[in-house]
């Protein structure tokens, strides 16, 4: 199936610009491997798994299936969530391969509010995004890739090579003279060529810790890039509520506390499905993806109060709010064709006042 995306009128995109200009800070922080349905699926209002009739077969074509539980383990496994399994869990379509293509049946597991409080809490307060995409049906790399260059340059794994000849957005930020920063899990985006090139490499990427040491300072970079929180990327099997509590503490809180907040925009998702089932077939919009649904929050003083947007966005929706707000040109048709998640943003209200997470 090919899905056109919408068009973008010269006048609109001039527009949508403008309005973010009252942003001056812009973090996104990117956790690991869990689905819409798997964090968000019983979430009031929500297109979730609750009160749907969901029962995905344990074989092909076998009459036995199991249906969405609650998890109680906040450690869950490592499944399968490649090009090849994604593929087996799409399965045309029909979304019910995943017991089987994942060959474990904590694919079906979800987590509630009691779970997952704070991030519930976030959406609640804040814009809680049901129709986004990943950009590759597969796994972690080619994801990240998409969120700073709106392509994977044909990578559909995690073997990066050495050097990506492809730019990332990094370059058009340096001409512009606007300033950023990666945290965390650095090394793919070390491998672009331009980065590989460029005489302040250094000073661009850092141990996650120091995101909060920048906070504190003042030396918040106009663009940040938080790859995985500093107390834990929720990449299973590590527990959920540790990397729950960092994204709010040491991210979300510490931002919301400074005098970053009122010209701040921070986006929290995850870069992956890790092999959790979701019931929304994604948009196939080329042959790389979209990929699977995974959450998506976006917190700021101009975000809209307690909304569920249901806009189709992917990675590169995120880099397309980056390029409108600084004045940059898409890197791709993908990101050039994305929506900027305006609609989760209103830049008439004044700035609200933080509700910490």
């Amino acid at each position: 199936m090919n899905i056109r995306f919408p068009r973008i009128s010269k006048r609109g995109r001039e527009d949508r610009q403008a309005s973010s200009a009252a942003i001056e800070n812009i973090v996104v922080v990117l956790q690991e491997n869990h689905t819409f349905d798997n964090y968000f699926g019983s979430y009031p209002g929500a297109d979730g798994t609750a009160g749907k009739a969901i029962c995905i077969p344990d074989a092909p074509g076998s009459s036995n299936c199991i249906s969405p539980f609650h998890d109680s383990s906040l450690t869950p496994v490592d499944m399968n969530h490649n090009w090849k399994s994604a593929r087996s869990d799409y399965d045309a379509g029909m979304m019910d391969g995943f017991v089987y293509s994942e060959g474990n049946r904590e694919t079906m597991g979800y987590y509630d509010s009691g779970d997952l409080p704070r991030y519930w809490k976030a959406a609640g307060q804040y814009v809680l995004c049901d129709r986004y995409f990943t950009s590759v049906m597969s796994e972690s790399a080619p994801n990240h890739l998409y969120l700073v260059a709106g392509t994977s340059g044909g990578l559909v794994d995690d073997r990066v090579p050495r050097t990506l000849e492809f730019p990332p957005v990094f370059e058009q930020l340096d001409a512009k003279g606007v300033s950023w920063k990666v945290y965390g899990f650095t090394k793919w985006y070390e491998s672009f060529k331009y980065i590989q090139g460029l005489p302040s490499r250094s000073s661009h990427f850092a141990q996650a810790a120091e995101f909060v040491q920048d906070v504190e300072t003042g030396t918040l970079a106009q663009v940040s890039w938080m790859i995985g929180a500093p107390g834990g990327d929720e990449h299973p099997p590590k527990n959920i509520q540790a990397g729950q509590n960092s994204v709010a503490d040491d991210i979300v809180n510490a931002v919301g506390s400074s005098k970053y907040w009122d010209l701040a925009a921070i986006f929290v998702t995850w870069d992956d499905y890790g092999g959790f089932y979701d019931h929304v077939a994604p948009p196939q919009v080329d042959k790389m993806g979209y990929g699977f649904r995974v959450p998506c929050l976006v917190i700021s003083p101009y975000a809209r109060l307690g909304l569920v947007d249901s806009t189709v966005y992917d990675h590169t929706s995120i880099l397309k709010f980056i390029e409108d707000r600084y004045g940059l040109k898409p890197l791709s048709s993908r990101d050039a064709a994305a929506d900027n998640m305006a609609a989760a943003f209103d830049f008439t209200q004044a700035p609200r006042k933080f509700q910490p997470i």
